[in-house]
């Protein structure tokens, strides 16, 4: 097993685990190609891709705006799971995080995906339900 910071080579392979992958929503502009790209770029040491004998079996896209650390899009294919290689995606991630001296990190997780909260739950993340999440669509399109 070999876990390697995520090129936007990888996009094909990533997607199609994504799109596989019960509990994640995909949109058209930010999980594009050229989206993941720009995200890779702005933030080229805090996403990794785990493989297997060449392929890749899991994935965690993550990033930070200088204040913030966010992970999105954590998955381990489903004949994969239960072995650690999501808790190792995510150390991998904060670790990285720490580096870049980041103190705090946030996700999103739908509200229906029961495994996904566990897992993170598992990890220490905490749930609050006292805030509201809000946004503002600026590109229609990104649906």
């Amino acid at each position: 097993m070999i876990v390697e910071k995520m090129k936007i080579e990888d996009y094909e392979e990533i997607y199609l685990l994504w799109s596989e992958a019960s509990g994640i929503t995909l949109r058209v502009v930010d999980d594009s190609k050229d989206g993941i790209d720009r995200f890779i770029k702005r933030n080229p040491n805090n996403s990794f891709v785990c493989r297997i004998d060449g392929k890749i079996i899991g994935c965690i896209l993550c990033g930070h705006d200088g204040r913030k650390g966010f992970i999105y899009h954590t998955v381990v294919k489903q004949n994969q799971r239960g072995k650690g290689i999501g808790k190792r995606l995510v150390h991998q991630a904060i670790n990285s995080l720490k580096e870049e001296q980041i103190t705090k990190i946030g996700i999103l997780v739908n509200s229906d995906n029961k495994q996904g909260n566990d897992f993170w739950t598992s990890l220490g993340f905490e749930f609050f339900n006292d805030l509201d999440y809000g946004l503002l669509p600026i590109n229609k399109l990104n649906i």
